[in-house]
């Protein structure tokens, strides 16, 4: 069964929904939308990874995530925490989060006195690392091909764990993510080549995070549909990640994908 988290863009400038969930009468719906659909974690993002995206002071997006905070304090649920900055990070375990997702997989100078404060007085944490070609939000070229992106996403993964492990981190608190769409490439098919290949990196690295939840390169695939019209290409690729057995999907709708699931079991192609 795949744990679904439930993505919450408390941000102006998210690619999907920016701006739609800044208010708390706003956010507090999501939440309860989410966690009502099953979702088994929340996902809390207050800086937008958009390559369009502004970048926001450390204030105003630590602000934006303790305030989803104090709101799912109404809620039993696991809390996740979507960000690169270390002291955001650190702030975030202090005040509840179960996991930290890092799209620039721990690379920060200041990554390892972060994590290694916060696990030393929190053990149960888990880190998310994600493989960006930029290491952040900065647009820049990918040299990423549909032949080279699976060694150079298993290299980095390499790199990460070794280094993360010699920090302290329980190998079984880390998971991995190959990140989709912009975050590799421009190019759809380099995005497929990770989809067609999830077996060869679930054979090193089983822990793995995966979201195409409504990402570009579903929509370029299909000559450039919006992100209002890729809910059906996100429950496609989302019922392939279900039948490939990853353990972790991040997704924005929590509902169609759990529903998916259900049906799979119901026809024998997953297990009860």
């Amino acid at each position: 069964m795949s744990i679904c988290f439930g993505i919450l863009n408390v941000t102006a400038d998210s690619f999907s929904d920016g701006g739609a969930y800044l208010e708390p009468v706003a956010t507090e719906a999501q939440i309860s939308n989410l966690i009502q659909s099953g979702a088994d974690w929340i996902e809390v993002s207050g800086q937008s990874s958009n390559t369009n995206a502004n970048l926001v002071s450390e204030i105003e997006e630590w602000e934006r995530i303790q305030m989803a905070f104090l709101l799912l304090q109404n809620y039993k649920c696991n809390i996740s925490v979507d960000s690169f900055r270390p002291q955001i990070q650190a702030m975030a375990i202090e005040h509840g989060a179960h996991c930290i997702n890092d799209i620039s997989g721990f690379t920060h100078v200041d990554s390892k006195h972060a994590i290694q404060s916060s696990i030393s007085k929190h053990k149960e944490i888990s880190l998310i690392v994600m493989h960006s070609h930029t290491k952040g939000i900065a647009k820049e070229s990918s040299n990423l091909t549909p032949d080279n992106v699976i060694p150079k996403i298993l290299e980095f993964f390499r790199d990460r764990k070794k280094e993360l492990l010699s920090w302290g981190v329980r190998e079984d608190r880390l998971y991995f993510d190959p990140g989709m769409g912009f975050f590799l490439s421009e190019d759809p098919e380099v995005s497929f080549s990770v989809l067609r290949g999830l077996d060869s990196i679930l054979e090193e690295f089983p822990n793995l995070m995966v979201s195409v939840s409504r990402k570009s390169f579903l929509g370029n695939a299909l000559g450039g549909l919006p992100v209002t019209e890729r809910e059906n290409v996100t429950l496609t690729a989302e019922i392939y990640l279900l039948m490939k057995k990853i353990p972790w999907i991040r997704t924005h709708n929590v509902k169609k994908l759990k529903q998916a699931e259900i049906i799979l079991k119901r026809l024998h192609l997953l297990p009860s």
